[in-house]
């Protein structure tokens, strides 16, 4: 199976369901992108994107699987009113909160799954957890293999998605925190601001292409930068005083609670 030869539909060309075409054209794919006319849609187009507004008009020229990036309150609106379109496909829900119980009910003639990929997609470094539902292995296969050409794609459990949401989604903005961090940190010692910038983002990428490649715990890396009495323990300390680690695991932590309690408020909502 090649599935660089599929013609993947993506209903929603927003920040996520753009970052998802936009993955996939990168890595030699053609996307059908179903987005209403405005700004988005011109955006995508104008990237070389294949982009229609209507289902209709996407549906014949599509072959795979449709990955449906809208908004959690529309899925389920969109999906019933297209039922018919989509009835017989394999149907990949981008969306947070919307169980896979809940999509069946919308759409009961298409094969759910959900996958949950993040922004980064769109320049191929991407992490999408995927979440098989009621696919058959092939269908399974071709959704992995597109989400792979644009990061790292690994199958989940559903009740898994929101850590997922947590630490490769919501998270990204955590890190991009970091890396504001470092242009403060680099004025403060008389560093330009863009060479600051620069040094980060080649520090964040170098730790994890490091922990990647090695495949080796982090402390044991950021123990063999620490020499005795050095500049990078003294720092470190100055982190674990500030409290740090800590500060990150809770942002991860209330991240995750506020998607299960954002999910059980979504179940429960008349519709």
């Amino acid at each position: 199976m090649n599935v660089k030869e599929l013609r993947p539909i993506i209903i929603g060309g927003g920040n996520l369901g753009g970052a998802v075409a936009r993955g996939l054209f990168r890595a030699g794919v053609r996307p059908v992108v179903v987005q209403h006319r405005g700004a988005k849609f011109d955006a995508l187009a104008g990237d070389g994107v294949e982009t229609v507004a209507t289902l209709a008009e996407a549906a014949p020229r599509g072959s795979g699987p449709v990955f449906i990036a809208l908004k959690p309150w529309l899925v389920e609106s969109y999906c019933a009113e297209n039922a018919a379109l989509l009835a017989g496909r394999a149907l990949a829900s981008c969306a947070a909160l919307v169980s896979l119980e809940l999509l069946e009910k919308a759409a009961p003639n298409a094969r759910w799954g959900r996958v949950m990929p993040n922004i980064a997609s769109a320049v191929g470094a991407g992490f999408t957890g995927i979440v098989r539902g009621g696919w058959t292995e092939a269908e399974f296969e071709e959704v992995r293999g597109l989400c792979a050409l644009f990061g790292d794609a690994v199958a989940v459990s559903e009740k898994d998605l929101d850590g997922v949401v947590c630490l490769s989604g919501s998270a990204l903005a955590y890190v991009l925190e970091l890396l504001e961090g470092f242009i403060q940190g680099g004025l403060a010692v008389g560093m330009k601001g863009d060479l600051s910038l620069r040094a980060g983002v080649a520090t964040l990428v170098g730790a994890a292409e490091l922990v990647r490649q090695k495949n080796v715990h982090p402390a044991v890396l950021k123990d063999a930068v620490c020499t005795p009495g050095g500049t990078t323990i003294a720092g470190l300390r100055a982190l674990q005083k500030a409290g740090f680690r800590s500060a990150f695991v809770e942002a991860l932590v209330a991240t995750a609670e506020k998607a299960q309690a954002g999910a059980a408020a979504f179940e429960k909502t008349p519709r």
